[in-house]
């Protein structure tokens, strides 16, 4: 686990609880800097969200089936970056969206040349990440997946052709295989289009739910959002 210090937004907010902000290790949106703390596209954004809206937290990274579980259970909890499907809607209180984030499934130098749409790649295993809700919708629709705890290793199975395709988001995908020299990838098909949020207890306040919103919204207007993905996206 890697714990950010806390971050105290502004003086008002000191005596409250902090809200305890959880996330997992999933560059480029979330992953652990060289001081101990955490940064990515997403943490980037969520953390000036809370410090426009002079909210305090604190930041852990953890596996994500523990943090999904912590966020349900413990009313000071928000989880990042989530996708927010019919399944979860009333699990949460949903701030957002971040970032929009389409959903493809990839081949590697060893998968079949074949398939070039989503109906041909019936009955091929595809990689997917445990407890993702990529995979998650490829399984309610009939394909066979091959689930794993840490998506490096799907990467790896791929490239080794342990795997036939591996499903995931279009930029995790591609930054996972830039930094782990594993690419590159081809991409045969985008499956679904999905929308990153901050998820929240459902006793999260409604007060702070408002203030967050509205600071998300001013960092849209003056450019915040659209400056952090083009530092992590388009790299000079």
């Amino acid at each position: 686990m890697v714990a950010a210090a806390l971050a105290l937004a502004c003086p008002a907010s000191a005596a409250a609880e902090p809200v305890w902000l959880l996330t997992e290790n999933d560059a480029p949106f979330n992953l652990p800097d060289k001081r101990g703390g955490v940064t990515g596209i997403i943490s980037e954004m969520v953390m000036e969200m809370f410090r426009r809206a002079g909210i305090a937290y604190r930041i852990d990274l953890l596996p994500w089936a523990r943090a999904y579980q912590l966020a349900q259970t413990d009313p000071r909890a928000c989880l990042f970056a989530t996708t927010r499907t019919a399944e979860r809607e009333k699990r949460f209180v949903w701030i957002g969206p971040l970032l929009q984030n389409d959903w493809a499934v990839f081949a590697g130098p060893r998968s079949p040349a074949g398939p070039q749409d989503m109906a041909s790649l019936r009955g091929y295993a595809i990689g997917g990440y445990r407890g993702d809700a990529v995979a998650q919708y490829l399984i309610d629709r009939g394909y066979k997946l091959d689930i794993v705890s840490d998506d490096v290793l799907n990467l790896r199975k791929l490239q080794a052709g342990h795997i036939d395709f591996w499903a995931s988001g279009v930029y995790h995908a591609h930054y996972l295989a830039e930094h782990e020299h594993l690419g590159p990838l081809r991409q045969v098909a985008v499956f679904s289009t999905s929308y990153l949020y901050l998820a929240c207890h459902p006793q999260t306040p409604f007060r702070r739910v408002s203030r967050l919103n509205a600071a998300l919204e001013a960092m849209r207007n003056d450019g915040f959002m659209d400056s952090v993905k083009k530092r992590y996206l388009d790299p000079p």
